[in-house]
């Protein structure tokens, strides 16, 4: 049986499916992408943690994953695009490391798309942003390991782990 829409607007859903009550990413049609960016170079142990307004995990600015919701089913060029305006980094499709799919909870059905990349000899440009509210104030810093996988986002701790078993450091 089809969900049912209980709720739509441009950026979210509320469905229904067989008595099962889940939230969907209408702006990118349930697709999203985070990439957890290091500096094997500049910031060995550390990430670069983005930080923005991001009220369901507290008030203020706070440590969260650089994410974006995909744009024309182009799911690397959609992880380039927000590489560059979240943390100002160009990037080629090619130097991003795959790390796999998830779903942030059991109460929806959208699929984050996780990418790794080390930054080691570029330069960081200025992260322009999308203009969005929530992107007001928003900047990014590198913060050490811990400090990302303690924070709120558990799209953050995911990648760390994710990346350090691709490289194999476990």
């Amino acid at each position: 049986m089809p969900a049912k829409d209980l709720y739509k607007n441009d950026w979210l859903s509320l469905k229904e499916m067989d008595g099962y009550i889940y939230s969907h990413e209408s702006r990118s049609n349930g697709k999203i992408v985070a990439i957890l960016v290091v500096d094997s170079e500049k910031h060995p142990g550390e990430v670069l943690g983005r930080y923005e307004d991001c009220p369901p995990h507290e008030d203020g600015i706070t440590l969260t994953s650089i994410t974006g919701g995909v744009e024309d089913d182009d799911v690397e060029g959609t992880a380039v695009m927000e590489l560059k305006e979240e943390a100002g980094y160009v990037a080629d499709e090619t130097e991003l490391i795959p790390l796999g799919t998830v779903r942030p909870t059991k109460s929806t059905d959208t699929t984050v798309y996780l990418f790794g990349i080390d930054v080691k000899g570029k330069e960081q440009g200025e992260a322009e942003g999308d203009g969005s509210e929530g992107e007001k104030g928003a900047y990014t810093d590198w913060v050490t390991e811990k400090e990302a996988v303690d924070c709120k986002d558990p799209l953050v701790a995911t990648m760390i782990a994710r990346w350090a078993n691709a490289k194999g450091d476990n």
